[in-house]
């Protein structure tokens, strides 16, 4: 075997590496995306072991030079991806050691690829989720934005999917910003876990160098720095955290674009989508379908699939680091993106809807929504007993449905026949659907008063989140 085709760690080995050992145990096809964070990591080693004396500041300047170089480079597609190298980090070593000989070999003492690697991982998890938290916050905006809009359009809330009472629209978008306010600050918490320092660990007992993992720690922007050799090249909680948080809002996500497809179709029409944001069909000249919706909605499974996956993986794992925690990398990286895109596409939905108003009111009258009102009307005004305002109610229901009509045009003398308050102005002022939502004026509700104080405080939330993406 040449020194050519010996691996960086292939001092004791007398034979080349199978084809099916290169193929299976390559990582760099999908690694690659680690660049930035393994050079950033590897420069603060460099400053490191320049602090502790093992290089030198000239040493020190020209691994900088190179790996600034090498990031160029990748950047540029200028390097070449060579699957007998594995992985990214053997690739910018191996890279290094061109450029500029014996001192490239110098960067990985005091360092393993064990505690290398999971370090990179959790920069990459501290970079892209805070991507994730500027596009959090751009969609809760666009709903915000959207609400306001909203607050005068009436449109019907539903339970089991059945017509329920009459809401503003801006009520049924806040519903979401929060949501998503909660996945804000569960992934905020995800990340605190990959602010901590693993580099220094060595391959699991730690290394035969002074090296100071405070300087590192501070070097790399972390808040701490892991306790123990074995639990720091081991663990991988952080990515555990960060998916169970994506999942989360993944789920949300499905949910929202399960309301866009169901509000945009015929049966239900409160909403329309613009064209540039639905497709057609090939056989059918009338479609306009909600694809953006529905393939959101079927990544939702892939990233609930990742964490599964990643959960598997780790539970009959021995101590420390074994190969197996190579396949991490796929279901994070898959994750991310597909958490990116989706958001991106149910940000442009939002600010490209309209709401169709007398498609809403058809709905709410079809499906006497204010049922609930005209009972609490008989309560409040003619002090019946709830029960008994309820049957009554429902029995007027069951009139409208055998002469198929609505609360608005039974005729008075049918409703009468119910009962004697069902009769003139206080009646058609109980089963109003403009009257109907600001009538809810308890804390959160769906009233035009409640509605602009929980604006107010949605504003207050957005300007409270934007001062730590700054």
């Amino acid at each position: 075997m040449t020194q050519k085709e010996k691996k960086l760690w292939g001092g004791r080995f007398q034979e080349k590496a199978s084809s099916i050992l290169e193929r299976i145990g390559e990582s760099v096809s999908f690694d690659h995306k680690l660049y930035k964070e393994d050079i950033q990591g590897s420069i603060a080693h460099a400053r490191m072991l320049q602090k502790i004396g093992i290089l030198t500041k000239e040493e020190l300047s020209q691994i900088e030079t190179s790996l600034s170089l090498i990031r160029t480079e990748l950047e540029e597609g200028k390097l070449e991806f060579k699957s007998e190298l594995e992985d990214i980090h053997m690739h910018i070593e191996s890279r290094l050691t061109e450029l500029i000989g014996e001192t490239g070999k110098k960067l990985h003492t005091a360092r393993s690829r064990n505690d290398q690697v999971t370090q990179d991982v959790r920069l990459f998890i501290l970079n892209q989720g805070k991507e994730i938290l500027r596009s959090i916050f751009n969609l809760r905006n666009s709903l915000y934005e959207k609400a306001k809009l909203s607050l005068d359009v009436i449109i019907p809330g539903y339970t089991h999917l059945q017509v329920a009472q009459p809401i503003r629209a801006s009520q049924y978008l806040l519903s979401w910003f929060w949501a998503l306010e909660r996945d804000q600050e569960f992934i905020r918490f995800a990340l605190q876990s990959s602010s901590e320092l693993a580099l220094g660990s060595g391959a699991m007992a730690g290394v035969n160098y002074p090296t100071d993992r405070e300087f590192l720690k501070k070097e790399l922007g972390l808040s701490k720095i892991s306790h123990n050799s074995m639990d720091g090249v081991a663990s991988r909680d952080h990515i555990l955290q960060f998916l169970f948080a994506a999942s989360q809002l993944m789920i949300h996500a499905s949910r929202i674009c399960e309301d866009i497809i169901l509000y945009s179709s015929q049966e239900f029409g409160i909403l329309k989508l613009p064209d540039s944001l639905t497709t057609g069909s090939s056989i059918m000249p009338q479609k306009k379908n909600p694809d953006i919706a529905e393939l959101i909605r079927g990544k939702s499974g892939r990233v609930i699939g990742n964490l599964n996956h990643i959960l598997v993986m780790l539970k009959g794992l021995p101590s420390t680091y074994n190969r197996d925690l190579q396949e991490d990398k796929l279901a994070l990286f898959d994750s991310i993106e597909t958490v990116q895109i989706s958001l991106e596409g149910i940000q442009a939905m939002i600010e490209g809807w309209i709401w169709v108003p007398e498609r809403a009111e058809a709905s709410l009258k079809n499906g006497f929504a204010t049922a609930t009102d005209l009972a609490d009307y008989l309560v409040n005004e003619k002090k019946i007993p709830f029960r008994t305002a309820h049957e009554l109610v429902g029995t007027l229901v069951g009139i409208c449905v055998e002469q198929k009509k609505t609360l608005f045009d039974l005729s008075e003398s049918d409703r009468i026949s119910v009962s004697e308050h069902f009769a003139g102005k206080e009646y058609e002022d109980a089963v109003s659907l403009s009257l109907s939502a600001d009538k809810k004026i308890s804390y959160g509700g769906t009233s035009r008063k409640r509605q602009e104080e929980q604006l107010k405080i949605a504003l207050e939330s957005l300007k409270e989140a934007e001062k730590w993406l700054l």
